[in-house]
């Protein structure tokens, strides 16, 4: 089976929107993204960290780069539930065909099955939602499903570290106690209810509806890729979550005070 006939992934959608999308997005946010001509270009696992709330930027701009890029492996990022129910239909289903796939387990094992690369954020919104201050923390909220996925797929993983991302707009709690009181992981699988600074809102509580993001300076560095074997799932667990908690310090030592990047 050929990924146009996999169900989430156009590739007539894809040369038509990519180099758009690629211009405006690496442009805005003078993107820096370094190792990806390393990554074999084969199905693996990107793992990488989530930031910026609702707009993801860091996803953004690695999608933009990966597609510039013109690999042969296409690519499937797995989204929140939320991106597909919430936002309007339309939109849901241009992301869809840009690749975005709902979250779970057994359809990312049947993408890197059919020869995709997928792009798993085990963080959620522990991580997108987490706050100002935590920027350059990594916050997988302790999940370890995406090594049990590699090792079931038999691909390698390769960490995804960004900063910047979490600059283009000011998270001042991720909100978790409201969240839980409110059933939320019951009800939306969410475990924040943030409370963020961004434009054109102010001070917005909760889940917000887009916004305008600050032109914050995204970098973003691809690791050598992990033998998901070699070692148990606790232990290649702890050997991303390392190498990218280092990774990530790196970088943001190089950076000036946010938004200028």
């Amino acid at each position: 089976m050929s990924p146009g006939e996999f169900g989430y992934w156009d590739r007539t959608t894809i040369e038509r929107d990519a180099p758009r999308l690629s211009r405006l997005l690496l442009h805005y946010f003078r993107a820096d993204v370094q190792g990806l001509s390393a990554v074999p270009d084969e199905p693996v696992l990107f793992v990488g960290n989530h930031s910026g709330a609702a707009m993801i930027p860091d996803t953004l701009v690695w999608l933009a780069s990966y597609l510039n890029a013109s690999r042969r492996t296409p690519l499937c990022t797995l989204a929140h539930d939320g991106m597909f129910d919430a936002y309007p239909t339309r939109l849901a289903a241009w992301m869809t065909r840009m690749g975005a796939l709902r979250a779970s387990h057994a359809r990312a094992l049947e993408a890197l099955h059919h020869g995709f690369a997928v792009l798993a954020y085990p963080g959620g919104d522990d991580d997108a939602c987490r706050s100002f201050r935590q920027r350059h923390e990594l916050v997988f909220a302790g999940r370890k499903g995406y090594v049990a996925l590699a090792r079931e797929a038999d691909v390698p993983i390769v960490p995804v570290v960004s900063v910047g991302a979490h600059e283009a707009l000011i998270v001042l709690s991720d909100g978790k106690r409201i969240a839980h009181r409110l059933g939320l992981h019951q009800k939306a699988r969410l475990t924040a209810f943030p409370i963020t600074l961004s434009l054109p809102w102010g001070l917005w509580l909760g889940p917000l509806p887009g916004y305008v993001p600050l032109p914050t300076k995204v970098v973003i560095r691809a690791l050598p890729p992990i033998n998901p074997h070699e070692g148990s799932v606790d232990e290649i667990d702890t050997k991303v979550r390392a190498s990218m908690q280092q990774t990530m310090r790196a970088l943001a030592a190089q950076r000036r005070f946010p938004v200028i990047g």
